[in-house]
């Protein structure tokens, strides 16, 4: 009799997962977890100027490559030394407006870059005699105005005339978490929750990247660092931090890919400040009980 037909073959074996940056670290699952009574306060609005030349592009030129200020704060809410703040930068680091770095009149910590530029920034926390480091138990930083510009709109952020329409311009925070970097890296990020406009994502590295999903307007703007209304809490973002003495930022502007002429022209100001924000849902902090005289 003929032999059987040979067995089919197995069918063939589907391909393996294509392979994805792991996903950032989950926020905290309730914004008003943290005790925010225990952040050290950090007011930028009474510090002073030491020095305002960060890798040396101004404004003051003669000073050490660097920013430093005195008087930002006290290592703890109740107690501590009086802390002062360095940040100094890689070599790639430009500013658009460098006149606008450092502290301003509304109690902001601005720090402008300009286009074109992917920079990594150092911030230290020092001691105001010696100007050591020295570690705070529990910090936060919040950063505004996450922002960009789309095709037709001509405020908040600068046009410029590309295949026909106005380009597309934001820019990008990046941060590591403590579980990709132990030593200096933020516990925990916040938002607002469901009606945030921050996009938040992953970036080779181990960075947390921090963006505008949506444009913003010149009325949108914060004026103050806190009190802020809720379309503003809705462009910020808080990292908590504890129990170091420095921090790391990531910034760079973003063109859209159809986006060819230079951006060297273009600038953006990153707004910082030491304030615990209020966002909706959290019931303003209960500050610490003054110690018994």
């Amino acid at each position: 009799s003929p032999s059987p037909p040979p067995p089919s073959p197995p069918p063939p074996s589907p391909p393996p997962p294509s392979s994805s940056p792991s996903p950032p670290p989950p926020s905290l699952p309730d914004p008003c977890s943290v005790d925010r009574t225990l952040m050290a306060p950090i007011d930028f609005l009474s510090s002073n100027v030491l020095y305002n030349n960060l890798n040396g592009v101004g404004p003051t030129t003669t000073d050490p490559t660097q920013i430093l200020v005195s008087n930002v704060g006290f290592t703890t809410p109740t107690s501590g030394a009086t802390m002062g703040m360095r940040i100094v930068s890689d070599s790639v680091y430009q500013a658009h407006k460098p006149n606008r770095n450092g502290p301003n009149a509304k109690g902001f910590f601005v720090l402008n870059i300009r286009g074109e530029v992917d920079t990594i920034l150092n911030f230290t926390f020092v001691d105001d005699n010696s100007q050591d480091p020295v570690t705070v138990p529990n910090f936060v930083i919040s950063i505004y105005d996450f922002d960009r510009g789309c095709s037709g709109q001509s405020a908040g952020l600068r046009n410029k005339t590309c295949d026909g329409g106005s380009f597309d311009l934001g820019e990008v925070v990046m941060a590591k978490s403590s579980t990709a970097d132990p030593a200096q890296g933020f516990d925990a990020y916040i938002t607002s929750g469901g009606t945030s406009e921050v996009e938040i994502g992953a970036v080779t590295g181990g960075w947390t990247s921090f963006s505008a999903t949506l444009a913003g307007t010149g009325a949108d703007n914060p004026g103050k660092v806190q009190g802020l209304t809720e379309d503003q809490l809705n462009k910020a973002v808080s990292l908590y931090y504890s129990n170091t003495s420095s921090f790391q930022l990531r910034v760079r502007l973003f063109p859209p890919p159809a986006f060819n002429a230079t951006l060297t022209d273009t600038g953006r100001n990153i707004l910082l400040s030491g304030v615990v924000l209020d966002f909706p849902g959290c019931p303003p902090p209960i500050p610490p009980s003054a110690s018994p005289s």
